[in-house]
């Protein structure tokens, strides 16, 4: 199988416009497009007989979508002939959203399966990595919805409700496009900038060359001694050289000398060699070297070494700088992946529940008018929404507090009333599962100078965690004490606990524990996040301590008046606070419970 499709993209790369070979970014995009789009048009063809096999005869709209597929394959060959990326992404959108409204208006209006390509369209188009491809998308996809809303006549009641969803969908792949496209752009330009750095670091810097005898014992050294070891060239002479470099290089060196000695060829090698001479009570300062070595013959018949040693210390730190940044770039693109599985996963359930009963309630004869079950099915796909409601506000909290624009109002207010209201709203849930919840809070607590909303968001987010992790039977505490100037808020419960290797990840955007398909509990994994997030706003700290099993215990501390610990950017995450992309190590030292 693998032989098979390294095959059919070699072919694909052999198809690419020579425009495309300048730039090796743009290559891969170009294989994309071709060979989706021939494979989406290899199927409008075999849809041609399968219609006619199965229904004798091709109507319009049959007519219709095959032309719409079979387009596909002709905005490839386009590309093929022309390298007009953009110009044939461009038809090929059209023409898909095209296809798309038609199957919907054609077929079951704003409930066709048809509109899910939809989202599809503008992550697609992020591929392409520019930014008019995803704003032709938008727009494209915004009319097919509106195209299929106005021709069924869906454009009241509950059709609105799934109008909205299809539009949700649509900003999540959106914002999913912008920032694949925004990670893509930042790598890209760092990867050039270090890459312009390393050429003008190591072109830069004058080489040294020293001659050695066929045992490594320096013969001569030239004069950039000085500038490249901060030494005098004599000072290298015989074992000199050998003595200054660092004791867990010195095998490479030796092995280095002798490969050359051995070979007719060029043999290389980085080594850390000392600069200048060890101060009293210092450390030895030592620089990474680049030493490339060469056999030469003598006229006498013996051979020597020639050495070139050329300082690569800034080469090296940059190197790690890109494997850096390349390593932020591949968390970003996990934090995606976990964003599809977790929104797919999140999403699905109560998107069956609204088409399902939306079509029941569409039929009158499932569910003639009167019947009581109407109501029921009604508040379901009103209890969905809800939920789908929820995932959104969450997903923009986070946004708002990640680019520094949640709005903090610091002001004085009660914390045992903010406590007793937060718990009344998780207080049905715990009841139905059979939770206990019990609270100690002193009477005699100072008001709280923060923002309001935003402590009860960080309750709220706490309290739920804890009923859905904690079984039936179980108990959840909330305590809260004044600690000098702080106030500290405790959530613990009796719950399943957090497993060592999972919690020092706890606290990531949509990283949740057995965050797969078949994980047991429902969720974005934004909690803890969004609790983070508005922690750091209040200059607080967050702490977790959990054993499996035992439960989990979260403890939060804001100053008593947060006014004066907020950044001095009202709004502002602090510049300590961790960004998307990178873990989010506890902000104390999370320990172990007996």
């Amino acid at each position: 199988m693998r032989r098979p499709l390294q095959a059919i993209g070699r072919q694909l790369e052999a198809l690419v416009h020579p425009a495309a070979e300048a730039d090796p970014a743009a290559r891969p995009r170009h294989v994309w497009f071709i060979g989706t789009r021939l494979a989406i048009g290899a199927a409008g063809l075999a849809f041609i007989p399968l219609t006619l096999a199965v229904r004798g005869a091709i109507d319009p709209v049959a007519a219709g979508l095959v032309v719409g597929l079979v387009g596909q394959a002709l905005a490839a060959l386009w590309c093929i002939r022309k390298g007009a990326l953009q110009a044939a992404h461009s038809a090929s959108l059209c023409g898909a959203a095209a296809v798309v409204a038609g199957a919907a208006i054609t077929g079951d209006g704003l409930l066709a399966p048809a509109l899910a390509a939809v989202p599809l369209l503008v992550m697609e188009a992020a591929i392409v990595a520019s930014g008019s491809a995803v704003r032709l998308a938008v727009a494209v996809s915004v009319a097919a919805l509106l195209a299929t809303a106005a021709a069924t006549g869906a454009m009241a009641g509950e059709a609105i409700a799934v109008l909205g969803i299809h539009l949700s969908f649509l900003a999540f792949a959106t914002a999913l496009a912008l920032l694949s496209m925004r990670e893509l752009r930042v790598q890209g330009l760092r990867e050039r900038r270090l890459a312009a750095q390393n050429r003008l670091l190591v072109e830069g810097f004058g080489d040294l060359m020293t001659r050695h005898d066929l045992h490594g014992a320096v013969i001569q050294a030239g004069p950039a001694a000085q500038a490249l070891l901060g030494t005098a060239p004599s000072a290298l002479g015989g074992r000199g050289l050998f003595e200054r470099v660092h004791v867990g290089d010195r095998p490479q060196f030796l092995m280095t000398l002798a490969d050359a000695a051995t070979t007719r060829g060029m043999v290389c090698a980085t080594v850390r060699i000392r600069h200048g001479e060890p101060e009293s009570g210092r450390a030895p300062v030592f620089v990474w070297i680049e030493m490339r070595v060469r056999r030469i013959e003598i006229d006498d018949g013996q051979g020597e070494l020639v050495c070139l040693l050329r300082d690569c210390t800034a080469q090296k730190r940059h190197d790690i700088e890109a494997t850096d940044a390349r390593r932020q770039a591949e968390a970003a693109n996990a934090m995606k992946d976990r964003f599809l599985a977790t929104v797919s996963h999140e999403l699905r359930t109560p998107l069956n529940a609204i088409i399902g009963f939306s079509e029941m309630l569409e039929d009158e004869r499932l569910i003639p008018p009167g019947d009581p079950r109407r109501a029921d099915y009604a508040r379901i796909i009103h209890m969905s929404g809800e939920h789908l409601l929820g995932v959104v506000n969450t997903l923009l909290d986070m946004s708002r507090i990640d680019a520094g624009t949640f709005p903090i109002h610091p002001e004085g207010f009660d914390v045992a009333r903010l406590v007793s209201a937060s718990i009344e709203l998780v207080r049905l849930k715990a009841d139905e599962t059979g939770v206990a919840i019990v609270v100690d809070v002193p009477h005699d607590l100072p008001p709280l100078i923060a923002d309001r909303q935003a402590c009860k968001q960080i309750l709220i987010n706490l309290l739920s965690n804890a009923v859905k992790f904690t079984p039936s039977g179980g108990r959840i505490d909330v305590t809260v004490r004044r600690e000098g100037e702080l106030m500290s808020i405790v959530v613990s419960d009796t719950g399943i606990g957090i497993a060592p290797d999972d919690l020092a990840r706890v606290g990531e955007p949509f990283f949740q524990a057995r965050g797969s398909y078949d994980r047991p509990y429902e969720g974005t994994g934004l909690g803890l996040s969004v609790v983070r997030g508005l922690v750091d706003l209040h200059a607080g700290t967050l702490a977790i301590d959990s054993t499996p099993g035992c439960g989990t215990r979260v403890t939060v501390r804001v100053g008593l008046d947060t006014r004066v610990r907020l950044s001095p950017v009202a709004g502002r995450i602090p510049s300590s606070a961790p960004r998307p992309g990178a873990a989010f190590a506890p902000v104390e030292p999370v320990k172990k419970s007996a």
